[in-house]
């Protein structure tokens, strides 16, 4: 009861501080103008003058001071710390500076220290020494040694008598000692004395409140703080709070609202409206704020919980990860921190992570039963059963009124076919009003496939949930799985009347009709679903989607995905589709544009981080791109996939020696990891170790026998050394394990590579046959067939892929260009086609700037030509065919500018005769 309380006075004038205004032109001026928002308590304000002044003039001992008082004021201790030891280094006065290190020093849990140094601390000034000695009383408070904390209390007195914070300080022991009256009558002491003394106020409230359940009472004293202090953060958080726990959401929310107007500014107000979106399960309207904290406040520790908490709740937990173990370095008595890196680890499918992190707390008489109960969810996913049972007895034993720890138990007997664990499962549910052990039964009748036993479980929640969708939407999906699909669209309806924006019901209807082949009514129900809740990226998403799965237009797709970015930009997985999306288009500078604004916008995500190091890489940034995945795979030592991200990027940069090297890295994170074998292999390959690099496939194969992944590597090495009866054998067997389009066309060129064209030919016919809408293996043969200059055959193959794939702009585009090659008619209309589809790849508008010179829309081919060639003016081909578009025009002087210019690549272009030729001409 002591931590708690006294914790809380510690903390009682923090705020989170965002930065945003200037002034001042030297460094006195700036300091002056700091110190007179302090008084205003506008410290975002003087943070930033402050920060102005120390770039002007690095040395000033005033101006550190402040910033850190300030830092402090905002609850950044660990930055606070920095400037008044630099304070310190340069002789600012100590009769300042020691009070301000005491409460830095509590603030970032180092009460031990405080005792340790400033216990016998006396300084010049009362009021100084007064203040010392309260912060000691408060650190022997935090260490649950009252005595000695009211011993401090009567020295901070003896040098001060009367001094306020030490007779609150007093006030709030004797309430941890169950002496209400007394802190009370302490209270009033205080405010006979000053009636405006804010924190007396709201301590007084709080005693009220919390102690006397004095409702109205604690109501009056806050109000009454409120009233001569209008700004008292305290006074209107703990409002709120009562208003809230007292089941006036109305009244709270519009006192929340006259926080935001009384502190619009303030930064812990801004930290409160998270706090709120979380209770409201608006986790990520939580991260958008934290995200702004964290950009001026990347150390505190209760920004980093609250972001780590918000993304694990919404399952993105390698940023969770990331947030806590920051908090909890800065913390390590951060509990909750604790447990929620530790429920992250767990849930990733990391126990032995998750038990280091419980090991401090779990070793003593003292562990307590969440932490407990999350060790025995930890050694039964390592499959320690004995010791998972040992665990949930110690968890059970030391908290047994916790219905957490009794339905983590039960669970955790669930998994391990424990036949009695159901039934106390339900009694659980049946016994407590949370819906935790309601959802946990759910789960495990799902898991044993009883759909009785689970639907009878979601009646249960639909009573504690009456008017929300969840229960209705976990009935449909119970019923899709008993195949009732009229009974679970009838649910997901229901879900919708409860919610209309209930995203999850909406899907599971779409895909519902995906199934039945309906794909246009899925999309006009997300549609729908869209313009009645514009901000849903979810929906934009989807209708990316289909539009991909039913060969929409690239830029169709890309449109769609956009309009998610734009619908939530703080939203990272709207921005990986995009960038993903992009890149497996080809569109790399595109990609890189969009993955630099994702990386701007979200500095602290992990995987926006990783794509962004990708699109550099398509980009053929090497260099940028290593940079990105070594700091990356620091910040995440433990991750195999980013080692593979960084192998690839030191291999496109050519350093074989680092990428061997962060394959090895990533391989003894993971033994067997897939990945690494592959770029193992895939590196002696390059190397030309072949024997090598056929043994360590042989040894996958041995290893995973149901993976066709060594398979298909043997068969790239007999490939590379020209082994291509070898090849096919490997290729064979592997697509005997999994079929895939992508393994039937290695086959299929194997066997032409080893002459084998009548087997190839037959082999095509045949996967054709088996699979006759696989699209990309008819582009394929249209591909190979042009290759052996067999224009009309080619032609053949990707009229078929049309056939399939009408919007198809590339078949599109190769038709065309096919029709204009063979002096055909039809070549220009198809070329216009496939260029509206798809109007930003510059082989296109080559392509149709090709058409139109056969139609002689001469003009229009030069533009078109040059258009292409601003999309991609590396490539000599496309000037080449715009100097014959202009020599075609009768524009000799140009073409003869082009002709000249390649003549200068010598080498490097390959149609030099042909140039010669033309250039002499002219």
């Amino acid at each position: 009861m002591i931590r708690q309380i006294t914790f809380a006075v510690c903390l009682c004038a923090s705020a989170l501080g965002l930065v945003g205004c200037q002034g001042g032109t030297n460094d006195a001026d700036l300091t002056k103008s700091a110190r007179a928002y302090l008084d205003k308590k506008d410290t975002r304000a003087a943070v930033i003058q402050l920060k102005n002044a120390l770039g002007k003039n690095p040395n000033s001992p005033e101006a550190r001071f402040l910033l850190g008082k300030a830092l402090l004021m905002t609850g950044d201790a660990s930055a606070a710390m920095v400037e008044l030891r630099k304070a310190q280094e340069l002789k600012h006065p100590e009769i300042q500076i020691l009070p301000e290190l005491a409460r830095a020093m509590l603030a970032l849990g180092e009460g031990s220290k405080v005792i340790e140094q400033f216990s016998t601390t006396r300084l010049s000034d009362d009021t100084a020494t007064a203040d010392i000695m309260t912060s000691v009383a408060l650190a022997h408070a935090m260490s649950g040694d009252a005595d000695k904390a009211l011993e401090a209390t009567a020295s901070a007195l003896l040098a001060k008598p009367g001094y306020a914070p030490a007779t609150i300080m007093q006030a709030q022991l004797a309430a941890a000692g169950n002496k209400p009256d007394e802190a009370l009558a302490l209270l009033d002491t205080v405010l006979a004395g000053d009636p405006n003394n804010e924190r007396a106020g709201v301590l007084r409230g709080d005693l009220l409140y919390r102690i006397k359940k004095d409702l109205a009472g604690a109501t009056e004293a806050y109000r009454k703080v409120l009233v001569t202090t209008p700004d008292s953060l305290g006074a209107h958080i703990a409002l709120i709070g009562l208003l809230g726990q007292s089941g006036k959401a109305a009244e709270a929310k519009e006192q929340f609202l006259a926080l935001k107007k009384a502190l619009p500014n303030h930064p812990e107000t801004s930290f409160y409206e998270a706090q709120l979106a979380f209770t409201e399960l608006d986790y990520k309207k939580s991260r958008e704020i934290t995200d702004k904290l964290l950009k001026f406040m990347p150390e505190n520790v209760r920004v980093l919980e609250l972001a780590g908490a918000a993304d694990y709740r919404l399952g993105q937990f390698l940023t969770a990860q990331t947030f806590l173990a920051k908090a909890l370095k800065n913390a390590p008595g951060q509990l909750l921190s604790r447990h929620l890196l530790t429920q992250s680890y767990l849930r990733s499918g990391q126990p032995a992570k998750a038990l280091e992190v419980l090991q401090p707390v779990i070793g003593g008489k003292s562990a307590d039963g969440p932490s407990l109960a999350l060790a025995g969810e930890a050694y039964l996913q390592m499959g320690d059963a004995k010791n998972s049972a040992a665990a949930f007895k110690a968890a059970k034993e030391a908290d047994p009124g916790n219905t957490r720890v009794q339905t983590a138990a039960a669970l955790a007997q669930v998994q391990t076919g424990n036949p009695k664990a159901i039934a106390e499962l339900e009694a659980i549910a049946a016994g407590d009003a949370g819906t935790r052990a309601d959802l946990g039964l759910i789960a495990a009748t799902l898991r044993q496939n009883d759909f009785a036993a689970a639907l009878k479980a979601i009646d249960g929640l639909e009573k504690k949930m009456p008017q929300r969708a969840l229960p209705h939407g976990l009935r449909g999906q119970v019923l899709i799985r008993k195949r009732d699909l009229e009974g679970a669209k009838r649910s997901f309806e229901v879900a919708l009347t409860m919610e209309p924006s209930y995203f999850p019901a909406v899907a599971s209807l779409a895909a519902l009709e995906l199934s039945a082949g309906q794909p246009e009514l899925a999309r006009k129900r997300f549609e729908a679903f869209s313009k009645a809740n514009p901000r849903s990226y979810e929906a934009m998403l989807a209708l990316a989607e289909i539009g991909a799965r039913t060969g929409a237009p690239v830029s169709e797709v890309t449109k769609f995905a956009r309009e998610a970015v734009k619908a939530n930009p703080a939203e990272p997985k709207a921005r990986l589709v995009l960038v993903e999306h992009l890149l497996s288009t080809g569109e790399a500078k595109v990609a890189l544009v969009a993955a630099q604004e994702a990386n701007a916008t979200m500095q602290n995500n992990p995987e926006i981080t990783e794509i962004f190091g990708r699109a550099l890489m398509a980009s053929g940034d090497a260099q940028q791109s290593v940079s990105v995945f070594k700091k990356l795979a620091a910040q995440l030592p433990d991750n195999p996939r980013l080692q593979i991200r960084l192998a690839e990027a030191l291999l496109m940069s050519k350093d074989n020696a680092g990428a061997q090297a962060a394959l090895k890295r990533a391989e003894a994170l993971q033994p067997d990891y897939l990945p690494a074998q592959r770029g193992l292999v895939l590196m002696a390959m390059l190397e030309k170790r072949y024997a090598e690099a056929v043994t360590m496939t042989r040894s996958m194969q041995t290893k995973n026998p149901k993976s066709p992944l060594g398979l298909l590597l043997e068969g790239d090495i007999e490939s590379s050394r020209k082994s291509f009866d070898a090849a096919a054998t490997a290729y064979r067997s592997a697509l005997q394990i999994t079929k895939s389009t992508e393994t039937s066309m290695k086959l299929h060129n194997s066997l032409l590579a080893g002459n084998k064209r009548a087997e190839a030919d037959r082999w095509a016919a045949d996967w054709l046959k088996d699979n006759p809408k696989d699209a990309s293996f008819r582009f394929y043969l249209g591909d190979i067939t042009l290759a052996r200059g067999d224009d009309a055959g080619a032609e053949v193959h990707y009229r078929s892929v049309l056939e399939l794939q009408p919007e198809n702009a590339l078949a599109m585009n190769n038709v065309a260009w096919l029709l204009v090659k063979q002096g055909k008619p039809g070549g220009l209309p198809m070329a216009q086609k496939a260029v509206s589809l798809l109007n930003d790849r510059a082989p296109l508008l080559d392509t149709l700037a090709a058409a139109l010179a056969a139609d002689n829309q001469l003009s229009k081919a030069i533009e078109t030509q040059k258009r292409a060639i601003e999309l991609d003016a590396d490539s000599p081909m496309l000037k080449f065919a715009l100097a014959k578009h202009y020599l075609k025009a009768g524009e000799k002087a140009y073409a003869k500018a082009e002709l000249e210019a390649l003549s200068k690549l010598g080498d490097k272009f390959s149609a030099q005769a042909e140039v010669g030729n033309l250039l002499k001409t002219l």
